[in-house]
């Protein structure tokens, strides 16, 4: 494994490697996946309906979220769903997936998915993202999210315009409330935003992808370039810190060349017998209405 960036002191030994890919047919610009019981649950952020999948990328189920025909929603109307992740609500968990906010009032939605019924339901966001938009984030892209413990943090996106990404703290339903939020700049490799991010409980592990863009606004796509996996240990307690600066990053190019020049959009992991040996899924976008699976292999030294 190389392609290592920004080492830090808490460091440890890992091994990365790519088992396998899936080109997905008919499913347009992957943007978010979250697992739950073995299952993926993939959205993309101009697409109608999300997929479910198995842990061999196989489509079991298809929710439709959006009343239209069309394969992709043109660019001005689509709801620009870009991160997910599951939460409790109502004393059962439900997958969140939230809008990016780059567009407003048609990006300011969160949609909330009950596995049980099978039914979606739209909730407004105008006056938590106006909030974030009157922080110190120069342009509001929200492209991750993730639960840390009871904490849930959010990533906003930067560009070739205001360049620096940041990290948004705030409690497990602070987006529904008028909860307090922190705003934490995250340190990324040269020319690269935020796009994606887990948690990994049992090893207060956070993961992070970057992917290079150029584009000098949180609208318009740009050219694609390299995509990195950033590792931030203790992460439960480094998100409460005046900025997050990841142990590690790594240029997935540097791992298998298959992932050079994907524009990885989103990870999320599958349970492994081996806690050491933990199922990373990566999901990328070209933009074009193109979705790529990737399965990777991460082991951790004990």
């Amino acid at each position: 494994m190389s392609g290592c960036l920004l080492p830090g002191k808490n460091t440890k030994r890992m091994n990365l490697e790519l088992l396998r890919s899936k080109k997905l047919v008919n499913y347009p610009s992957g943007s978010t996946m979250s697992t739950f019981q073995d299952h993926i649950y993939l959205m993309g952020d101009d697409a109608s309906s999300m997929l479910i999948l198995d842990d061999d990328f196989t489509v079991i189920d298809t929710i439709k979220f959006f009343d239209v025909d069309l394969l992709r929603i043109q660019k001005t109307k689509k709801a620009d769903i870009e991160s997910s992740e599951w939460l409790m609500t109502d004393g059962k968990p439900k997958l969140w997936l939230f809008g990016s906010g780059s567009l407003s009032p048609q990006r300011d939605s969160a949609f909330c998915y009950d596995p049980e019924s099978k039914k979606t339901k739209s909730i407004d966001l105008i006056e938590f993202y106006n909030r974030l938009r009157a922080s110190p984030i120069p342009e509001l892209n929200i492209e991750a999210v993730a639960l840390v413990k009871n904490q849930l943090i959010f990533g906003s996106r930067g560009n070739l315009k205001h360049k620096q990404n940041f990290i948004i703290v705030t409690t497990a339903n602070g987006f529904l409330s008028k909860a307090e939020f922190s705003i934490l700049p995250i340190m990324l490799p040269e020319h690269a935003g935020i796009s994606g991010m887990t948690y990994i409980p049992e090893k207060d592990l956070l993961l992070i992808t970057s992917s290079e863009e150029s584009t000098s606004n949180a609208f318009e796509d740009g050219k694609i370039g390299e995509s990195y996996l950033g590792f931030v240990f203790s992460a439960s307690s480094k998100i409460k810190q005046k900025n997050l600066v990841p142990d590690e990053w790594i240029n997935l190019a540097d791992i298998n060349l298959d992932l050079s020049l994907q524009k990885i959009e989103s990870v999320c992991i599958l349970r492994s017998s081996d806690e050491d040996k933990i199922k990373l899924i990566l999901v990328s976008d070209d933009d074009k209405g193109g979705t790529m699976l990737f399965e990777l292999r991460l082991s951790l030294s004990k």
